[in-house]
């Protein structure tokens, strides 16, 4: 910033005007909620209301900081380009508003232990990565209004086509799509585990603290953007509206700079097992049982807590790390395996460690492990799957299979990108499978149920004391997945997902208005920024097949419209990578920086890491043997993520390799 020349006392009264204004103003003050309603009372769910106290609070200032911005143009006459571009604007606006307080990170500087939250991961950077932040952006967003206002402008002037259209048009599916045939639903299941470590982006809410309803009296809010549906709509004739409101606004550069509304990433951006765990201090202490394992219900299951909907009076929610967990049973299993495969670990540690070791380093060096694994489940088994063989290479995203790697780079920001969270990592919402089932020892299926009937309801899972979770994962073992394409089958995609009230919306529907909410720059200038070849015209497009090219210019005007959600999920996968280029691309860095710009990456050495001798027992490890372990099953695939067949035979439990704790023994630390 040129703050040497002055900024001088008209810009200063300028920026105080506003600031007079923005205060005076009325404005939202409540703002963070999911699509649900978490349990705020009671002691056991303080942890919980303390978590929403805190994204409130974000929500508030994020409001503040939009409305100053509107002020800060109205009063100055200037627009917001010009704003952002003044040095002495910037540099006034820096002085009389930046009060930001930079994590102190000495307690971190040498600890064996990475933080709940993720704050100083990174020692010059503390609250990168960092859980309560906004999303980091690859690029800048398209705003109608430079800061605020969602992206809804088409290139030839006119207003961009409806989410609902575009979904009818582009990614209507029929009644079957194609199934994957070497992938299962494990794949599916363990994608939407990994995101759930990543990313949760809260919503708005109305200042009495209930869900707005944004299709009827609270529809001229500034905060709802409903999507409107074609009156010609098959699915939904006698609908005008679905229900969306905005993502809860954060302040640009922590209110230290004149910029644009941001959206908040609740979760740490770092591959933690945060979703076992939670995301905060009160989270990990809250699920923290006796002896450095985690709480559990009769049966071995999850705790109760969370949110879902009962049917059976015998059921009860299940309480994770993340929220979610109660959204799907093929989630619920992963959640319930890592939970107790997390209690196996503990129990072999503390009988190794002679009883010497405390409870807090046995629950500490156990969660250690555990991000390691997932970390170690995700680049080694679910990534050569997800991505091409190229682009890993070229990112260095393969794990080595000995010694140590030490690549980590202070000035990589791991922090999950916008882009990433609101359009590329939601390519799993087409294998959402439309059901789900059990399966006997012999893999014999013996009972199919919708999907739809099973979202948020628990039953499934913790029916009969969790009886039932080996039947259901064998079922999501040796089913196909669906491919990740542009064809959502009409059951998932109309009938699948349901608001507050119960009724049907349609997803992928919203995956488009929640990008344009974000600001999300279109599909082509993605292209460009990914290096692949830009469309001039729909025929133009390189990545879609003739029946796509088609299909989009029948649902945009201009080829520069495409959202990049969709451009992303039409394109043709290549060299063996579940996504198209555009989604590979953007998937690839966001993982190198997941991987460069963590300080704890399980593979580095030194006291962030494990010893030589620790990292040879963890990378013997498979997701398979996890399985197995924790389910008690006699027999399994040897790759989890693929059917089993010739190629990847059923195996002896017994066969695959454990981990040994008998390095943990040579290295115990004595905490009080």
């Amino acid at each position: 910033m040129g703050i040497c020349m002055g900024h001088g006392e008209e810009v200063d009264d300028i920026i105080a005007d506003a600031v007079q204004q923005t205060y005076k103003d009325p404005h939202r003050i409540f703002g963070a909620r999911n699509e649900t309603t978490m349990p705020t009372t009671g002691n056991r769910f303080a942890f919980l209301q303390k978590q929403l106290e805190e994204e409130d609070k974000i929500a508030k200032e994020g409001y503040k900081y939009v409305d100053l911005i509107k002020n800060l143009v109205n009063i100055s006459g200037r627009s917001f380009r010009d704003l952002q571009r003044s040095d002495q604007f910037q540099a006034s606006f820096e002085e009389q508003l930046c009060d930001k307080v930079i994590p102190v990170c000495e307690e971190y500087e040498v600890c064996r232990y990475r933080s709940a939250t993720g704050v100083c991961n990174n020692l010059f950077h503390p609250t990168w990565g960092m859980a309560l932040q906004a999303h980091a952006r690859y690029l800048p967003p398209v705003y109608v209004d430079g800061y605020n206002s969602p992206r809804q402008r088409s290139r030839n002037g006119g207003k961009l086509p409806s989410p609902r259209e575009i979904s009818n048009k582009v990614l209507e599916g029929g009644a079957n799509t194609p199934t994957d045939s070497k992938n299962n639903l494990i794949l599916f299941a363990f994608g939407q585990f990994l995101d759930h470590d990543l990313t949760f982006t809260p919503i708005a809410i109305g200042s009495n603290g209930r869900p707005l309803d944004c299709c009827g009296v609270d529809m001229s809010d500034p905060e709802c953007i409903p999507i409107e549906i074609p009156a010609n709509d098959n699915r939904f004739p006698n609908r005008s509206c679905m229900d969306l409101s905005r993502s809860i606004p954060a302040p640009f550069h922590e209110g230290c700079s004149i910029g644009y509304r941001e959206q908040v990433n609740r979760l740490s951006s770092f591959i933690d097992a945060g979703m076992i765990y939670g995301d905060s201090k009160l989270f990990n202490e809250n699920l923290n049982g006796r002896v450095g394992a985690l709480r559990t219900s009769t049966g071995d299951l999850l705790p109760p807590g969370g949110v879902c909907e009962i049917k059976q009076p015998e059921d009860f929610c299940q309480l994770g790390g993340d929220e979610r967990v109660n959204e799907v049973p093929s989630l619920s299993a992963l959640h319930v395996i890592f939970l107790r495969f997390h209690n196996i670990l503990a129990k072999g540690l503390k009988l190794e460690s002679h009883l010497h070791a405390r409870s807090q380093y046995v629950f500490l060096e156990i969660k250690k492990i555990m991000g390691a694994i997932i970390q170690q489940v995700t680049y080694g088994e679910y990534l050569p799957i997800l991505l091409g063989g190229t682009i890993r290479r070229n990112l260095e995203l393969e794990l080595h299979s000995s010694g140590f790697w030490d690549g980590y780079d202070q000035s990589v920001n791991p922090t999950v990108k916008n882009v990433i969270a609101t359009a590329a990592l939601r390519y799993g919402h087409s294998q959402v499978p439309p059901e789900l089932g059990y399966m006997t020892r012999m893999f014999a299926t013996s009972r199919v149920f919708k999907t739809e009937d099973v979202l948020m309801d628990p039953h499934v899972v913790v029916t009969q004391n969790g009886r039932n979770i080996p039947d259901l994962t064998r079922f999501l073992l040796a089913t196909p997945s669906r491919k990740v394409d542009r064809q959502i089958e009409n059951a998932v995609r109309n009938e699948l997902f349901r608001d507050m009230n119960g009724i049907t919306f349609d997803l992928m529907s919203f995956n488009i208005q929640r990008g344009r909410d974000h600001g999300l720059p279109s599909y082509n200038e993605w292209r460009e920024w990914c290096g692949l070849p830009v469309a001039m015209s729909f025929p133009d497009l390189h990545d879609q097949n003739s029946d796509t090219r088609t299909r989009l210019q029948q649902a945009y005007d201009h080829v520069d419209d495409i959202d990049v959600f969709v451009g992303g999920m039409t394109e043709t996968p290549r060299d063996g990578a579940l996504v198209g280029p555009l989604f590979e691309c953007l998937l690839g860095r966001q993982f190198k920086d997941l991987k460069f710009g963590d300080r704890y990456w399980y593979e580095r050495s030194g006291i962030e890491g494990f010893s030589l001798g620790q990292l040879t027992e963890i990378r013997k490890l498979s997701l398979s043997k996890i399985i197995c372990d924790a389910l008690g099953l006699d027999k399994i695939q040897r790759n989890a993520f693929f059917l089993p067949g010739s190629s990847n035979p059923l195996v002896k439990c017994s066969s695959l390799p454990s981990l040994d704790f008998t390095e943990w023994g040579r290295h115990i630390v004595v905490y009080n």
